[in-house]
């Protein structure tokens, strides 16, 4: 339940704040979902379970195409920032 909790405050957090929102927030449950991947193959590989919790050729594929996806995004989102910041300026009169 604590950590339930936990994830909904951040999560709603996320959406608040960090510049975004909902895309930021889907864009770090990609990243999430690529991160359980690897943790689940180093755990639990040959360990528990089948197969499925091993590190595969697509998952790998998938990590590759959302890292890259979650790189662009970020690299995308601070050029904009950038912009939106020297254009924000109103001309003295």
């Amino acid at each position: 339940a604590v950590a339930n909790l936990i994830h909904a405050l951040s999560f709603f957090h996320t959406l608040r704040h960090f510049p975004g929102g909902s895309t930021s927030a889907g864009v770090m449950k990609g990243l999430q979902a690529t991160l359980v991947f690897v943790t689940t193959a180093v755990a639990f590989c040959g360990r528990r379970g089948g197969e499925e919790m091993c590190f595969s050729f697509n998952k790998f594929i998938s990590l590759i195409v959302v890292s890259i996806g979650v790189s662009v995004y970020g690299f995308a989102t601070s050029l904009n920032s950038r912009d939106k910041r020297r254009t924000s300026y109103e001309t003295i009169r």
